[in-house]
């Protein structure tokens, strides 16, 4: 028994020597995408770099000072080709009143410093970039159960308006800023889960950012959208004016 219980407690120790292992190779890996990411969350606004160097001395703040100056909330690299160069792009938002908001002009001016002063590797141009939220159009039609959900969707009790609404909000939040991906099968499974609602339906569905229109053709994740969409900005928010849902009542 000793024995077996020496050997169970060794394996362990080993399973967390490995993993200290990988986290120290993963760290070493630098000039990588996910190193820069990496980079822009660890970016202080207002905070000077160690001289010659591409971090911080934050030894002399406090741990609400080194919070106020993390302005990056959530970030993506990933490499483009822009008039005939290769650019790494950074997606970059803050949070604001607990929702993701592009950051100040002046935020980006100090954060492309940051990166093509300090940062970069030799060779490598960050385009750092932030915006507003997608906008998603929705259609739907909702069969739902005329025991819990009114004809306008809200419960019978009393305890929720909009309980499809809120899914839909529920479900964007949820989708990863990083390498997140708007799948309209998905985003029906989840109204689905919502008391009340027997089958959801997405009849058709669009998405814009920045200049564009819903109607925009040719362009990339912006227009209609067949089944998967990729935020531009890296996030997505529900068009509540082009929202358009079809309650109709159903019984199992």
């Amino acid at each position: 028994y000793i024995f077996a219980f020496s050997i169970s407690v060794l394996e362990q120790y080993w399973d967390i020597f490995k993993a200290e292992i990988e986290t120290l190779i993963a760290q070493s890996r630098i000039h990588t995408p996910k190193w820069y990411r990496e980079k822009a969350m660890a970016f202080l606004y207002g905070v000077p770099l160690v001289q010659d160097k591409d971090y911080y001395d934050t030894s002399g703040m406090t741990l609400a000072q080194i919070a106020t100056a993390k302005i990056v909330s959530n970030a993506a690299s990933f490499r483009v080709v822009q008039n005939g160069f290769g650019l790494l792009r950074m997606k970059v938002v803050r949070t604001v009143d607990g929702e993701y908001a592009p950051l100040l002009p002046e935020q980006m001016t100090a954060l492309n410093v940051y990166f093509n002063e300090h940062v970069a590797d030799a060779g490598t141009i960050v385009y750092p970039t932030t915006g507003e939220a997608d906008l998603l159009k929705l259609k739907l039609d909702v069969y739902y159960d005329a025991l819990i959900l009114a004809t306008d969707g809200s419960r019978l009790d009393g305890t929720e308006p909009t309980p499809v609404i809120n899914k839909i909000k529920s479900f964007l939040k949820s989708i990863d800023f990083e390498n997140g991906k708007l799948i309209l099968s998905e985003l029906e499974k989840s109204i689905k889960q919502v008391p009340g609602v027997n089958y959801p339906v997405v009849q058709v569905a669009y998405s814009k950012y920045g200049a564009y229109d819903y109607t925009t053709t040719g362009v990339q994740n912006v227009g209609v959208i067949n089944e998967i969409r990729v935020a531009d900005a890296g996030y997505m928010k529900l068009d509540l004016d082009e929202l358009l849902i079809n309650y109709i009542p159903y019984s199992e």
